[in-house]
C-alpha cells in the first residue's frame, strides 16, 4: 500500500510512520510541504496511542520551525473549523484513525482555512518521507494549548446555527470518540433531551461496538426510550448515522436526498447536482432524478467528493458511509453539525418519512482480505465473472464495483440489484473468485 490512502495515513499505532520517530518525520515532511507556513494546528481523538502520537507530531512540526496550536481532544471537523477561523495557519495534522478500532492510529492532513490538503502536498510529503528526509532544520516553534478555547468555540459555533430543539428526545452515540463532549453538550444546549449511550473514553473503547460503523445499538436504544431520533457518529466525529422514532438506520445517502430535496425547496442548494461516489447507492441517483437533480459520482474518499463539489459548483455531497461534505457549514464533513441541521429541518415533521423517501436498491458486499493488488482487469478469473455479472445485473439496473481498500489491505465487492439474493449471490461468487485469484 502507498503512504497515503484515501483519508491521509492510518494502520497500526507504533509502527512505520505512526510510530513516535515516523511520525515525528512524517510532520516534518509535511512541514516543509508547506513551503513558508509560521504556524499550524493539530488535534486528536480518543486513542490510548493519541498522547504519543501528539507529541511526536508536536516534536516534529516545531523542529521544522512551526507554532503549534494544539486543541487537545477533539472531533476532526473541530480542527476544521479552527483552521477557518484562524486563517493566519497553514494547515493542520489530525491524529485519528477515523472508525477502526483502537490498536490502529492515522494522521489526517489540511490544508489553511480547513479543506483537506492538496494532492501537491500530500504527494510533495510522500516524496520527503519516502526520501528519508527529516524535514527543513529551522529555529524550533513553539506549542500553545489551545484546547479549551477551541473546544468552546466550536461547541458555541455548532448551537448558533440551530433553531431550539426544546421537546426532542435524542439519542447520541459518540463511538466514545472525538465528540464525547460536544455533540451531547451541543444538542443539550439547543434545548434537547439527550440520552447518551457511549460510556467515556479509556483509551481503548474508541469504536468498540459502538458508532457509526455499528448503529444498531443506538437505533435500538431510540425504540426503547422512545426519542424522536437517533445520533451515531465515528471516532473522529466525521460521519454520522441517523435513526428514526422506528430505529429505522438512514445512512449517508439518505441525509444527502433529504438536505438535497430541502435545500432545493428552500433555493440554497447550487449547480443542479449532488456529489456521491462510486459507491453511492443508485437508489440515491433515482430520488435525485425526480427532483430534477443530477448525482455525480467521484472517486472513493470526501477529498476526492470535495474536488467534484468543487468544480461542479455543486455545495452538497457526501458517502454512503456518513461522510456528509456541506461547505457553507464547514469545511469538512462534520457529524455534529449535520446531526443539528437535520433535525432543525426536520422540526415538526415525520423524520421516518423524509429520510425513508430516498430509495435503497438491495447491496451485496464481500471483502477479501489481500497480500498483494494486482490489477483487476489483469486476473483473467475474476475479469470474465465480473463481465458476466455486468451483464447479468445491467438488464435489471444492477451493477458491481471491486476496488481495494484505500486504508486497509482489503479487496471490497459490492453488488447492486433489485432482488437481495441476486446482489447476495453475485458477491459471494465474486468474493470467492476473488480468493482463488490474489494471495492473501
Amino acid at each position: 500500500m502507498s503512504l497515503f490512502g484515501t483519508d491521509g495515513v492510518r494502520g497500526p499505532a507504533g509502527q512505520g510512520p505512526l510510530s513516535s520517530l515516523g511520525a515525528l518525520r512524517l510532520a516534518a515532511c509535511f512541514a516543509g510541504a508547506l513551503g513558508e507556513a509560521t504556524a499550524v494546528a493539530i488535534a486528536r481523538d480518543t486513542r490510548r496511542s493519541g498522547d504519543m502520537l501528539s507529541a511526536a507530531v508536536v516534536a516534529g512540526l516545531c523542529g521544522a520551525g512551526l507554532d503549534v496550536h494544539d486543541l487537545g481532544v477533539l472531533p476532526t471537523p473541530a480542527l476544521s473549523w479552527y483552521l477557518a477561523e484562524h486563517p493566519e495557519l497553514a494547515g493542520g495534522i489530525m491524529i485519528t484513525a477515523s472508525h477502526n478500532a483502537w490498536p490502529d492510529n492515522g494522521l489526517k492532513f489540511f490544508a489553511a482555512g480547513g479543506a483537506k490538503v492538496a494532492d501537491a502536498v500530500q504527494d510533495a510529503t510522500a516524496t520527503a518521507w519516502q526520501a528519508g528526509s527529516n524535514g527543513p532544520t529551522s529555529p524550533p516553534g513553539a506549542r500553545h494549548d489551545v484546547a479549551e478555547v477551541a473546544e468552546r468555540g466550536y461547541l458555541a459555533s455548532l448551537v448558533a446555527a440551530v433553531d431550539s430543539l426544546q421537546g426532542t428526545k435524542v439519542v447520541v452515540d459518540t463511538a466514545s470518540g472525538a465528540a464525547w463532549r460536544v455533540l451531547p453538550a451541543a444538542l443539550d444546549a439547543a434545548g434537547a433531551e439527550v440520552i447518551d449511550i457511549a460510556p467515556p473514553p479509556t483509551g481503548t473503547n474508541i469504536n468498540d461496538g459502538l458508532g457509526a460503523v455499528h448503529p444498531g445499538v443506538m437505533a435500538a436504544a431510540v425504540v426503547t426510550h422512545g426519542a424522536h431520533a437517533g445520533i451515531a457518529v465515528d471516532g473522529d466525529g466525521d460521519r454520522i448515522m441517523l435513526a428514526d422514532p422506528t430505529g429505522q438506520v438512514h445512512d449517508g445517502d439518505a441525509i444527502l436526498g433529504f438536505l438535497a430535496a430541502d435545500m432545493r425547496a428552500e433555493g440554497t442548494l447550487r449547480g443542479g447536482c449532488v456529489v456521491g461516489t462510486k459507491t453511492t447507492n443508485s437508489g440515491l441517483g433515482q430520488y435525485l432524478a425526480q427532483q430534477d437533480l443530477q448525482l455525480l459520482r467521484s472517486d472513493v474518499g470526501d477529498r476526492h467528493v470535495a474536488a467534484l463539489m468543487a468544480s461542479s459548483g455543486a455545495n452538497l455531497g457526501g458517502e454512503t458511509s456518513g461522510h456528509v461534505l456541506t461547505p457553507d457549514l464547514c469545511p469538512t464533513g462534520d457529524g455534529s453539525r449535520v446531526a443539528l441541521d437535520v433535525l432543525r429541518r426536520a422540526r415538526g415533521r415525520s423524520l421516518a418519512d423524509l429520510l425513508g423517501a430516498v430509495p435503497r436498491y438491495p447491496v451485496g458486499k464481500a471483502s477479501v482480505r489481500v497480500a498483494e493488488r494486482p490489477p483487476l482487469d489483469s486476473l483473467p478469473a475474476l475479469a470474465e465473472l465480473t463481465d458476466a455479472a455486468n451483464t447479468a445485473l445491467a438488464a435489471v439496473g444492477g451493477r458491481t464495483l471491486l476496488r481495494y481498500s484505500g486504508t486497509e489491505p482489503i479487496l471490497r465487492i459490492q453488488v447492486e440489484a433489485p432482488d437481495a439474493a441476486d446482489a447476495t449471490g453475485w458477491a459471494e461468487r465474486l468474493a470467492a473468485c476473488a480468493r482463488e485469484c490474489i494471495p492473501s
